[in-house]
């Protein structure tokens, strides 16, 4: 669930906006073709090149040929390198917090000394 974050629109072919689902199935005779039930049969296309009856992938598919790269680093420079604007909002956010903490002890020991320099002021008397 996104929350909100992310807006989906699904759209035919011509980019026309899909107002029900059901009517953009694929349907095999009477019932709707499953998606698990496609890539089997793709699956199934592919030759079988070890001869244990079992159709093989072939070595194209190995790489992902720059389509989808994930990087699975820890590295902290890898994970902030190419913020989206969340994470411009967070810091922001965080900003804009740290400041407020930051006047507001300020304040604080400001008055404190204000009462200090009072309480001196009233005992020398």
């Amino acid at each position: 669930m996104s929350y909100g974050l992310l807006s989906l629109e699904p759209k035919d072919r011509d980019g026309n906006p899909i107002e029900n689902l059901e009517d953009q199935a694929i349907m095999e005779g009477d019932r709707e073709l499953k998606a698990w039930d496609a890539i089997a049969r793709y699956m199934q296309s592919f030759e079988d090149t070890d001869g244990d009856g079992i159709a093989n992938v072939p070595e194209y598919y190995e790489t992902t040929h720059g389509r989808k790269v994930v990087e699975d680093s820890r590295n902290i420079i890898d994970l902030v390198k190419q913020p989206n604007k969340f994470s411009a909002m967070i810091t922001g956010i965080c900003l804009i917090f740290i400041v407020i903490l930051v006047l507001v002890v300020f304040l604080i020991r400001r008055m404190i000394r204000r009462i200090k320099v009072r309480k001196g002021k009233k005992n020398s008397k």
